[in-house]
């Protein structure tokens, strides 16, 4: 099944050429969009993702009174794969972290920041916020928010590899 194209001028053509390119480029930035939102929504769930591997599934007490409050059954096998996937997760997250603190301590004092805003906005057990921060590094907010915007696409690319690489040569 297609469009026959034979009795359109090239006004027409143009017309149908610009609409599907438009929405070409708008697949591919939403695609883009979702990996580096993906690696902000990862970082800023760290320390929930860290609560939830360190509570294991099947305290008995909460799960009978949830079954009969909701009249569903609690299967804890889905539970055990979760909590699985979510481990997983976090052991191949801090390894990148891990390879990124080192890539940053070789590097220079703003490479070394970078890192150190990452940690205190998203790993750290007190969490800072942006203004914090800045008022720590006797640096404007702006620089401290672009130090945190650089960092995470130079984790995206640790984590998504070349894919997000050309997300972000595709952003600028």
């Amino acid at each position: 099944m297609g469009i026959d194209l034979k009795g359109l001028d090239d006004q027409q053509l143009a017309a149908i050429t610009k609409a599907v390119y438009k929405e070409q480029n708008k697949a591919k930035r939403k695609e883009r969009d979702r990996r580096l939102r993906n690696t902000k929504m990862l970082l800023q769930n760290y320390r929930r993702l860290r609560t939830h591997i360190q509570i294991e599934p099947g305290n008995e007490e909460l799960t009978l009174k949830y079954e009969r409050e909701n009249g569903e059954v609690i299967r804890f096998d889905e539970l055990d794969k979760y909590h699985a996937k979510s481990r997983s997760l976090l052991k191949y997250l801090d390894n990148i972290l891990a390879v990124y603190k080192a890539e940053c301590k070789q590097g220079d004092e703003i490479d070394w920041r970078r890192y150190q805003v990452i940690d205190k906005l998203y790993l750290s057990t007190t969490k800072l916020s942006l203004s914090e921060i800045a008022l720590f590094y006797d640096k404007d907010r702006s620089t401290i928010d672009s130090d945190k915007r650089r960092a995470i696409n130079d984790i995206s690319v640790m984590l998504y590899g070349m894919d997000a690489l050309n997300d972000i040569i595709q952003s600028w």
